[in-house]
């Protein structure tokens, strides 16, 4: 009896093998989508309505539905008719809205450009007019902070002026200014001396995308612009902000995307690290700056050493010896 038992056992286990080999089939791997190159600018998607373009100097961000394009920057110097045929490529409806997050070359080159390949600027509002656009089908409604068009019209260094249609015809100075663009909110917060005392963040809230300009970027430290007034502990307020508004999906991935203002694609856990990156090095020289230590020995102690293999650079704009240096002008000011 217990052979037949066992015998029993082991051809009922025999039969189950085939279910389980079954249960555990896993769907074939399917090759991601290839990215899409026009004129050597890459399109990748994002989520939602909204896409980043690469290549064309800052991330350029487009959020397209059946009303048209909302574009946030314009890339850098010659680069706007290939900027215009990457965001073709993605709608063939006209762009409605153009934001600028700064006043930086490589994020409000390519604006008159856009604009005029839309015959001009027209008012955010029914009714509103201005630039040139004749009618209420035609015509870009553009934006920025009244500090970042203040140097916009005005230059600054390595930039020249805009005039006409590069420069936004609406600006705002209120922390924030709540547009509507293809069935979906999308609210640019101001960011005060920040990277500048001109930036701002764009929320594309049913999209669940935050682009953040360079008040976050992944490719270096954060570049402080204190000539036009920036300040560290404005970015680190702006990382704050931004996380504020990203909302992971699980194990702090995945959830709300970044759009950076350089660099890939995040998500709410690298705005975090990059956050308390800069908060350690601040902190850091913030103490040496209290025990008496001139800008030359806190270098030489080099207080953001484990972040330099990521963030940090020798040669360029913006070397490490350039963060550090006005790391420690600021803390000196507030000892």
């Amino acid at each position: 009896m217990r052979f037949a038992a066992l015998v029993i056992a082991f051809c009922s286990v025999a039969l189950l093998v085939p279910h389980a080999q079954q249960s555990v089939t896993t769907v074939p791997l399917t090759r991601p989508t290839p990215p899409v190159i026009v004129d050597g600018l890459e399109i990748l998607p994002v989520q939602g309505n909204v896409h980043m373009i690469v290549g064309a100097g800052a991330n350029v961000s487009v959020q397209i539905g059946d009303e048209g394009a909302f574009v946030v920057d314009t890339g850098g110097p010659g680069l706007g008719q290939r900027l215009l045929s990457a965001v073709s490529r993605l709608t063939n409806r006209p762009v409605r809205f153009l934001v600028n997050t700064n006043a930086d070359g490589d994020h409000i080159a390519g604006n008159e450009v856009i604009v005029k390949s839309q015959r001009g600027t027209r008012g955010p509002s029914p009714g509103g007019g201005g630039g040139g656009a004749q009618g209420q089908n035609v015509g870009v409604v553009s934006v920025a902070h009244e500090n970042a068009y203040n140097r916009m019209s005005t230059g600054s260094s390595g930039v020249p002026p805009l005039t006409g249609d590069g420069l936004p015809a609406s600006t705002f100075f209120t922390p924030r200014k709540d547009l509507f663009s293809n069935g979906e909110p999308v609210q640019l917060i101001t960011q005060p001396s920040a990277h500048t005392d001109g930036d701002i963040l764009v929320f594309f809230r049913k999209s669940d995308v935050v682009v953040t300009g360079d008040v976050f970027v992944t490719t270096s430290y954060p570049v402080v612009d204190t000539s036009r007034g920036g300040s560290v502990q404005g970015v680190i307020d702006a990382l704050n902000a931004i996380i504020e508004l990203t909302v992971p999906e699980r194990n702090q991935m995945g959830g709300t995307r970044v759009i950076p203002g350089h660099g890939r694609i995040c998500n709410e856990a690298d705005v975090v690290e990059y956050r308390d990156m800069v908060t350690i090095i601040r902190d850091r020289v913030q103490e040496m700056a209290r025990k008496g230590m001139t800008v030359q020995q806190v270098k030489a102690a080099r207080p953001s050493l484990e972040y330099d293999g990521i963030y940090g650079a020798t040669t360029g704009n913006w070397t490490t010896d350039m963060f550090l240096e006005t790391v420690y002008q600021e803390v000196s000011n507030r000892k």
